[in-house]
Parts: structure tokens; sequence; C-alpha cells
């Protein structure tokens, strides 16, 4: 681990020595942890080998991702099939199950596996998890003009932004590589085809409590140069991934967690805390990362700053979200 990669660890652990609380929206209270990532031990940090690291991917089969999609759309809920699904739905809302054109999707998703096997490169299936309750998945291959294509679903979504919380600005979006010749693809034209016959589905997010948060269950594609571009840029699009550039802890004292939640001493104490942070992170970073997961009711945060190796140090949250917070 490179010297200044220690130094600023520990700084970052003696900041966060005491309780440093964070109340996401809708979310049960968490603390802040410290976060290191050695490069001569890790490698190189970006998405997919973060994710590995947390042990939140491992690859799965084409058969397994297609049957989840599915599995989902027949439930109405993005977790395990539940038998009483349906009877949450308003007449309105509800789908039917059994009419034909819902029936015809099966052979829909068939013709997508099938193509997606028979055509795409280096063809990679990834399950994504950090809990035993709820996963996602996502289908990466390389197409002819050696550019990248990754099919996945949208995310549900339960915690709401919290842009009050910790302040961001957007990511350079070029960092993407887009394609801009997609359209001449054969075999991009063929997938957008299959996939504009699924359309969207409205399912459950969360249900109990009277919560009834739903979300239009939907499989999309982008596709970019190289494999990890790809992969980023499909999941971001999904809800599951949030890259932006950090900015600001709690900018505003009277945030009620300061004020209303444990009184006005210990808040106090709180923003001191987080104005102490701010201040180190802005003098020891150039740039700051967040990197945002999102599984359903649990959301991890990463905020983290290079070091003068290429090793990587910040803070970490695992948040989750609550009934009645």
């Amino acid at each position: 681990m490179d010297i200044q990669t220690e130094q600023l660890l520990g700084t970052i652990e003696v900041l966060l020595e005491e309780r440093l609380i964070c109340r996401l929206p809708c979310n049960e209270t968490s603390e802040w942890k410290p976060f290191v990532w050695d490069s001569d031990e890790k490698g190189e940090l970006n998405t997919i080998s973060l994710l590995k690291i947390e042990g939140w991917i491992k690859p799965t089969d084409i058969e397994i991702a297609i049957q989840n999609w599915q599995d989902i759309e027949q439930s109405g809920v993005p977790t395990p099939y539940d038998d009483y699904a349906e009877d949450r739905f308003d007449d309105d809302d509800y789908q039917d199950r059994a009419a034909p054109e819902f029936v015809n999707r099966k052979v829909i998703y068939q013709q997508l596996a099938d193509y997606i096997t028979a055509n795409l490169k280096n063809l990679q299936v990834y399950q994504l998890s950090s809990d035993s309750v709820y996963s996602c998945f996502a289908i990466v291959g390389e197409i002819e003009e050696d550019n990248w294509i990754c099919i996945t679903s949208t995310v549900p979504q339960e915690t709401p932004n919290f842009e009050d919380i910790l302040v961001v600005e957007d990511k350079d979006e070029s960092v993407f590589g887009i394609l801009h010749n997609e359209s001449k693809s054969t075999i991009v034209s063929q997938i957008k085809k299959i996939l504009s016959s699924l359309t969207p589905v409205k399912i459950y997010g969360f249900y109990d409590g009277a919560y009834e948060h739903t979300y239009q269950h939907q499989i999309l594609y982008q596709v970019a140069s190289t494999e990890e571009q790809v992969f980023e840029k499909a999941l971001t699009l999904s809800k599951f991934l949030d890259i932006n550039k950090f900015k600001t802890f709690y900018p505003d004292p009277e945030e009620y967690i300061f004020t209303d939640y444990a009184g006005r001493e210990e808040g106090a104490e709180w923003y001191s805390q987080y104005q102490r942070l701010n201040e180190f992170l802005k003098n020891n970073f150039t740039q700051l990362m967040v990197y945002k997961f999102n599984f359903w009711k649990y959301t991890h945060v990463f905020v983290i700053g290079q070091s003068s190796g290429n090793d990587w140090v910040g803070l970490r949250l695992k948040s989750e979200f609550d009934y009645n917070p």
C-alpha cells in the first residue's frame, strides 16, 4: 500500500472514530466506514472489479437471467414468486398474465436468448446481488464491429434521491465511449427489434405497509467500445448504478438530522464532524468520485479519491430501506 494511502486512511479512521451517522430518506440509520483500495493487491479499480471484491457479482448462465426476467413479470414483484402479488394490484394496474399477448412473451424471450447465444462473441452473463433476496442480471457480449453490447433490466429503486445529503455533479458522459454508428450493426438492430416486442410491465417494488411503490420492468440495452464502458453505461440506464463527482456532504446546517433527529446539541456536533470531513476531503483530493449501487432495498455508497499512487481511499455506506423510518 502506498505510504500516502496509509496516511490518508489513518486520518479518515480518526475522523470516523466517533459515530458519524447518515440517514438516507426512508432508510434506517447507517454509519460511514473507512474504505481503501490497495491497487497492488486488488488491481485497477473499476465498476466490475469493485463488484467482484465486494462479492456482489458472479458469472451465471443466460437461461437463469432470462428466467429471472420472466419470473418478475409473472409474479409482479422483483423477488421470488409471491402467490399474493396480483391481489395487491388495482384492477387498472394489473396486466392479465393469461392474455395471449402476455403468454407470447415467453416465445420472444426465447428468441432473444437464442439470438444472443448465436451471435455475440465473448459472451458473459452476470448475476448482481448483495443479499439473498434480490438479484439483477446483465448480459454482455462483443458485436461484429469490435464493440460491445450489454442487455439488462430496470432495477426498482426504493430510496428517494438524497442530493441534500450528498451533493454531486454529473460525470462526463464522454467516458462511456458511445457507439455512434449503432444503426449500422445488424446484430444491434436485430436485438433492438426483439426488445421492442417486450413492452414494459408494471411491477410492485414495495407493497407491504400500504406503500404501493411500482416501477416499469423493462429489458434495455446499451452499446460502447469496451466491456467496462458498456457495463457501466447499461447499469446506469437501469438505475442500478450511479457514478458522479463528489462536491460536499450536508450543505444545510438546518437539515433535520442536525436539528430534530437527536436534538440540537448532538446534531451540532454531527454537523461539525461533517464539516471537518468535507474540509479534509477537499484539501487532500483533487477529485472524488461517488459510486452508488442500488440493490432494490439496499443502497451502497462509496465516496473515494485517488492517492499519489493508484490506490483509492475514502468512505463507504450501507443503507437499507425501512417501511417506517
